[in-house]
């Protein structure tokens, strides 16, 4: 689709979810695949900056009172994930690579029912200027500071300081870029 009428795809797209959803906001022009699915709740908090793209096909999940903030400059290539049932704030000028999965909750569970259907929701922030490569899983109670790289295959959860770069190898290994 030629980006010109993606744009207006996406305005009369982002003015119809604006009815349906209690406090959304976007700012600029956003360029999503048409194949994109957005699944926002009545009552969540959404918020999208300026010129966020998506290649291809992404999912967007944002449930009750959760938040989801993106800001400008984000590149999400095919097949990105983000289920927000929390907190998920992702900064100016990062770029996800392929298959990217983003999730601020888990299924709770026990040694007697086994996976309830309930959740435990936390919060993943992502500081501006990171990279996430293909195949990353960001779970709950992820921050990355910012100018950080994340490579490809990595499972993150917890801290990550700022300008490192994470691999994984047969064990996780965090550098520093400083």
């Amino acid at each position: 689709m030629k980006p010109y009428f993606l744009v207006l795809h996406n305005k009369l797209k982002f003015t119809f979810q604006k009815f349906h959803t209690k406090d959304f906001q976007t700012y600029g022009i956003s360029m999503f695949g048409r194949n994109t699915k957005l699944h926002f709740s009545r009552k969540c908090h959404v918020k999208f900056d300026d010129r966020i793209v998506s290649d291809g096909r992404m999912v967007v999940i944002v449930d009750d009172e959760a938040i989801l903030k993106i800001g400008s400059r984000v590149y999400f290539n095919e097949n990105a994930m983000i289920s927000c049932k929390g907190i998920v704030v992702i900064g100016n000028g990062c770029k996800f690579g392929p298959n990217v999965k983003i999730f601020d909750n888990n299924h709770r569970f026990n040694a007697i029912q086994g996976v309830l259907n309930s959740h435990s929701s936390g919060k993943i922030e992502i500081g501006e200027n990171c990279w996430i490569g293909s195949n990353v899983v960001l779970l709950k109670g992820t921050k990355i500071g910012k100018n950080s790289v994340i490579g490809a295959g990595c499972v993150i959860s917890g801290e990550i300081p700022e300008a490192s770069v994470v691999t994984q190898g047969r064990e996780l290994k965090i550098e520093s870029m400083r």
